[in-house]
């Protein structure tokens, strides 16, 4: 189990270096960014039509939350009160999605 974690780490690492290399983007392709590309792409279909309603910043932060039904109650709350970075957090920190 502990190698197959180690691989997975160094792949990560490679395309964090390739990537950083390619674009010359050190922050957009940091190990951490990789990781959230990655639970990104699991979480949040790319067919999905409002992707780019919202900021790169609120998907990491829902991407936090591990319940499901609360990460995508949340998505839809911040689509329709087209809330930015603060008020999604807002909305996470009241926990509107308990009060229902």
């Amino acid at each position: 189990m502990c190698e197959k974690k180690e691989l997975y780490e160094n792949v990560v690492e490679k395309y964090s270096n390739y990537y950083t290399y390619l674009f010359g983007n050190s922050f957009l392709f940091t190990r951490e960014n990789i990781h959230f590309m990655k639970r990104f792409y699991l979480n949040f279909p790319i067919f999905y039509s409002l992707l780019e309603k919202i900021s790169w910043e609120q998907y990491k932060v829902l991407l936090n939350i591990r319940n499901r039904d609360e990460r995508f109650f949340y998505f839809q709350l911040s689509l329709l009160f087209n809330s930015d970075f603060e008020g999604t957090v807002d909305f996470i920190r009241n926990q509107y999605y308990f009060r229902i």
